[in-house]
């Protein structure tokens, strides 16, 4: 099941964001290793009082509980799109920008990231947007794979302006939903 988070699932949320950080620095990415500790537990308060950030909820036998799988922010316009080193099937602003996608090292593989990108499609149908939008760092090859088996577009990459390093350069993916 998803669903939007809610204040008090902020922990779960940040395991699923510690579990995929653990991942990518295993993985050689630096993408969410930097000095910044960007997502911060902060970045996803606000994604949750904006009603941006969303959870895979999965039942956990074991503990006789439901507990949280993944999770993911759903956002608009993103500004470091506007200057793509490619070209965007779309011309406009109105698309649905995946960040922070992120799932819990046991659901790792069984579908939950998928599921997220998924429901990002379904969003942008009931938000009446265009397309889906989603960047990562060349060496994520998790993000990369899902976007190829999910039919997104290679579109270029874009350079972000908050990283200082030769690390700024970020793959970026679109489908169209409509």
């Amino acid at each position: 099941m998803i669903r939007k988070a809610e204040l008090e699932d902020l922990d779960g949320v940040m395991e699923c964001i510690e579990d995929a950080r653990k991942l990518l620095r295993e993985s050689g990415s630096k993408q969410w290793n930097d000095k910044d500790g960007y997502p911060t537990r902060i970045d996803l308060e606000r994604d949750i009082l904006n009603n941006n950030c969303y959870i895979s909820v999965k039942y956990n036998y074991d503990l006789d509980q439901e507990e949280i799988a993944g999770t993911v922010t759903y956002e608009g316009h993103e500004k470091e799109y506007d200057v793509v080193y490619g070209k965007w099937l779309t011309d406009k602003t109105n698309y649905t920008t995946i960040h922070r996608l992120a799932t819990r090292t046991k659901y790792r593989m069984t579908g939950v990231a998928k599921e997220l990108m998924e429901y990002a499609v379904e969003y942008s149908k009931k938000t009446g947007r265009e397309s889906v939008r989603i960047d990562t760092h060349p060496k994520n090859s998790t993000v990369r794979h899902l976007a190829e088996v999910l039919e997104y577009t290679e579109c270029g990459y874009v350079l972000y302006s908050r990283i200082k390093n030769d690390e700024a350069k970020r793959l970026v993916f679109e489908k169209k939903v409509k």
